[in-house]
């Protein structure tokens, strides 16, 4: 399981051709993104528009999204604490470790902190 990092989501939805080439060689059965992340996205100016906004949460559909939960919340706690990321980061993160994924994201160092954390990038 992999649990996708809002930043990767971005470049997709910026066109970036190595983050279509990637969520294309996807199985969306193996891949998880946090709800904080559809926070962070559609909190986007470009979802002033509502074909855009229509378009990102039809492309998230496809995906896991994984709710907000008392032991995730526990745990990002923990996570702001003891290794100094933002809440949001730390959700992220807590929704990893808890649901067992390998969180993909171009944030490595800072992710690096947490422990139990298994982090990589896309391309």
């Amino acid at each position: 399981m992999i649990l996708i990092d809002t930043n990767v989501f971005i470049d997709f939805l910026r066109n970036y051709s190595p983050a279509i080439d990637f969520f294309q060689s996807l199985n969306p059965e193996n891949v998880l993104f946090s709800a904080v992340t559809e926070a962070e996205l559609v909190a986007g100016k470009a979802n002033d528009e509502n074909d855009k906004r229509e378009k990102l949460l039809h492309f998230l559909h496809i995906w896991n999204k994984i709710p907000m939960t008392n032991p995730v919340a526990s745990l990002a706690g923990d996570i702001v604490r003891q290794c100094g990321l933002e809440i949001p980061d730390a959700i992220i993160a807590a929704t990893a470790v808890l649901n067992r994924a390998d969180l993909i994201t171009h944030n490595v160092r800072d992710f690096k902190r947490v422990p139990g954390l298994k982090v990589r990038t896309p391309y």
